[in-house]
């Protein structure tokens, strides 16, 4: 029995990645409420968030696990079944960071330095900021694989990675500030504070990053 070319790509795994992306949105959008209560200096909030952030990664986790389960061995697109599964786990690796942010605020409690309050808001907003342009190159997934990955969607897909780079270069600069105001306020802090600022500034800019390399599968996906 002939099987229509449609039914096939209809089994290739790319629009169950925008389910994944989905949970990684609401598991990363918990971050600045958990900040906000850092900062508040409410460590029993923190650690509610955190445990409701770690119930969010599970739910990403689950949407990961369908989409690598529904991938067929071979795929009827010229890209690389690797590169799929490359793409899967980056945008896993958003939500695993979020997670890991709020595991890591509720091993020691930490206490916001005054002057790095600003900052540290404005850093998360980035950083949200660039996740949810990475989500935005994944709306352009079915136009992309309709198109057979060429034409105006590859156009609009590299325009949009573009933009996630720019985000998450952005983001980048205001991590530095943040840290440049910590090591300020380092002879005011604990060692120990200081090493576990370090570790969740960057668990926080980790998330950025797996987003910016959503965007670098995405150029592969169409240089291929």
């Amino acid at each position: 029995m002939r099987i229509p070319l449609a039914n096939l790509l209809a089994r290739n795994p790319l629009p169950k990645v925008g389910e994944l992306m989905n949970e990684v949105i609401k598991t990363s959008e918990r971050i600045p409420e958990l900040i906000a209560l850092l900062e508040k200096g409410d460590q029993q909030g923190v650690e509610r968030v955190a445990k409701e952030i770690s119930t969010l990664e599970g739910k990403a986790d689950d949407a990961k696990n369908a989409a690598r389960s529904k991938m067929p061995v071979r795929l009827l697109m010229p890209v690389d079944r690797r590169d799929v599964l490359k793409l899967i786990s980056q945008i896993d690796a958003i939500a695993d960071c979020a997670e890991d942010v709020g595991v890591l605020l509720t091993i020691r409690p930490l206490t916001v330095p005054n002057d790095m309050k600003t900052v540290l808001d404005l850093f998360v907003d980035r950083v949200l900021g660039t996740v949810k342009e990475a989500a935005k190159l994944i709306d352009l997934i079915d136009d992309l694989v309709e198109s057979g990955f060429s034409g105006p969607p590859a156009e609009r897909v590299l325009e949009q990675a573009a933009i996630l780079g720019r985000a998450e270069h952005e983001a980048d600069k205001i991590q530095d500030q943040c840290a440049r105001v910590l090591f300020k306020e380092e002879a005011d802090l604990p060692p120990v504070a200081v090493f576990m600022w370090s570790k969740v500034l960057n668990k926080i800019g980790d998330m950025a990053n797996h987003a910016e390399n959503v965007g670098d599968q995405f150029r592969l996906f169409v240089a291929g």
